[in-house]
């Protein structure tokens, strides 16, 4: 174990049923046992830790939706004053109800 590592705890293991497999070349593994021992940590807790933080990442950004001030107070206004529906707002609602089955 490296100088600074201190053992974590580990994850509750009876919650995992499903395996995933990597394959990786020598250097890369060595890498990442490196990085996982100085952090305490085994390899595969090491890569699936990593790789939920960057599936979190990910998955946060795409649904993230930045808008300039400007916009922002658009939508805002919009939304708290919103137009009366026009023949394409109209028709587009008609449409969904055509298409809906499960209606509440």
């Amino acid at each position: 174990m490296g100088a600074r590592a201190k053992k974590r705890e580990k994850a509750p293991t009876n919650l995992k049923e499903d395996k995933l497999h990597i394959r990786v070349n020598k250097k890369d593994k060595n890498l990442i046992e490196k990085a996982a021992d100085f952090l305490g940590l085994n390899a595969s807790t090491f890569v699936l830790e990593n790789a939920l933080k960057a599936a979190r990442r990910e998955l946060a950004a795409v649904g993230t939706i930045s808008l300039s001030g400007e916009d922002a107070e658009t939508f805002l206004r919009l939304l708290t004053n919103p137009p009366a529906p026009n023949k394409a707002m109209k028709d587009a609602f008609a449409d969904y109800n055509k298409r809906v089955v499960n209606k509440i």
